[in-house]
């Protein structure tokens, strides 16, 4: 019998609204662009004395979920996604068209998730949170997500959760659809984009193999992107304390940034960082004469806005029916 095909997969979502109780159905059927997600176990020895120089017997220590999917951004899914890396959210709008914005919270949505490998391997995945999110592209590519997520329980299902349910297939946006702004003003010197919220998240384990609830750790923001080194407004600021600075700066230098990703004026990702702070603007010559592109990464900086707003817009007003 020949090996299944690796490309017969998909991964299905839900929001889990109590930490015991999985999603009764798949509410989102996401295809893989790559990535995993899986159940763990972790394995130790028994370290003790014996007549021989036989290692110790092996025994299970912890157990849980842990995975890294890739998925393409659409805005069908990419809502519910952001929700749950960030934990606030509002929707506005009438149908057929409605706005989501995605904010910071101090808590964050549990998800159920299920993946389908070889259409012979289902399982369930309870009580997932998600660690990080990291959303990209470069210039001309698609964008995509990574979403980083750790859970509690596993659950290998015998038949299709989901035979109904028809696979995301919108359009994915693409670089070439983005809009940028850096200090409030259009640029078109941005060829790539990179924004990941970071979650810190730990699995807690008590009395059992699996384990009793996630904590969520600071939650921290970077951006990265490639800009064409064509004038020194933004190098300045990093070393000079202001666009027209000509002297090392002692204090640290904040800006804002925007990246509008649009399909149509109902169709819209976009991402606010109203204040970071540059971190690494490396320029560097290159002996075979490419252009010169500064590789800045960015940190996102506390201030009276949210350090980061995402705004979707699609056709869907509620996470229940995405």
């Amino acid at each position: 019998m020949a090996g299944l095909s690796g490309n017969a997969a998909w991964l299905g979502v839900s929001l889990q609204a109590l930490k015991g109780t999985p999603a009764a159905t798949v509410q989102h059927k996401i295809p893989f662009a790559g990535g995993n997600i899986e159940p763990v176990r972790e394995m130790d020895k028994l370290e003790e004395t014996d007549s021989s120089r036989d290692s110790g017997t092996s025994y299970v220590s912890t157990s849980g979920v842990e995975g890294d999917p890739e998925v393409y951004v659409r805005d069908t899914t990419i809502a519910l996604f952001l929700y749950a890396a960030l934990g606030a959210k509002a929707v506005t709008g009438t149908a057929p068209n409605f706005t989501h914005t995605l904010t910071p919270s101090t808590t964050l949505p549990m998800l159920t998730i299920w993946r389908n490998l070889g259409n012979l391997l289902y399982e369930r995945f309870s009580a997932c949170k998600v660690n990080s999110l990291s959303i990209s592209a470069e210039a001309g590519q698609p964008l995509s997500a990574t979403v980083e997520v750790e859970g509690i329980g596993t659950v290998r299902l015998t038949t299709d959760p989901a035979p109904a349910v028809a696979l995301s297939g919108e359009t994915v946006f693409n670089y070439n659809n983005a809009a940028v702004l850096l200090g409030g003003a259009a640029t078109s010197l941005v060829s790539s984009f990179e924004l990941t919220i970071e979650n810190n998240i730990e699995r807690q384990q008590t009395d059992d193999v699996e384990p009793y609830d996630i904590s969520v750790g600071q939650r921290e923001i970077s951006l990265g992107f490639d800009l064409i080194f064509e004038d020194l407004t933004e190098y300045n600021k990093f070393h000079y304390g202001g666009a027209s600075g000509t002297t090392i700066s002692p204090n640290v230098f904040t800006t804002s940034a925007d990246f509008t990703f649009t399909l149509g004026v109902n169709n819209e990702v976009k991402f606010t960082l109203p204040s970071i702070a540059y971190e690494e603007f490396p320029v560097e010559p290159d002996p075979g004469g490419d252009p010169v592109v500064a590789s800045v990464r960015a940190m996102g900086q506390r201030s009276a806005s949210p350090m980061v707003t995402a705004v979707v817009k699609n056709q869907t007003a509620t996470y229940t029916a995405i």
